[in-house]
């Protein structure tokens, strides 16, 4: 998707929940920001151990602090999701779980 895209979609997804809180007490209209692609690590255990994998997304929104939840859109727009800071030596935001639209996500945080 392209940068344009992912705008319309937010803006779409968005128009009529702008107001609308979250257990953290803000409103989306505050925690969407401008898109920017990043990398995600989706983390996963099999066999007993970890097994990290490396996915692009697209950062559309996040909560006021620098360690608070961010939201996430799918590379092909399917999905929004959440991500968080890991450990400290992860070099990626690690995905927390998707869900079906923006504001599902956003509720969620």
């Amino acid at each position: 998707m392209t940068l344009d895209e992912v705008r319309a979609l937010v803006r779409a997804q968005s128009a009529e929940n702008l107001s609308v809180t979250n257990a953290h007490r803000i409103k989306l209209e505050q925690a969407i920001i401008s898109p920017q692609t990043i990398s995600l690590i989706f983390r996963t255990v099999v066999d007993g151990r970890v097994k990290d994998q490396t996915l692009n997304a697209w950062l559309v929104g996040q909560e006021g602090t620098a360690d608070g939840y961010k939201i996430v859109m799918r590379e092909d727009g399917k999905q929004f999701g959440l991500a968080s800071v890991g450990f400290p030596h992860d070099k990626h935001l690690i995905l927390v779980g998707w869900y079906s639209s923006l504001l599902s996500a956003f509720l969620a945080m």
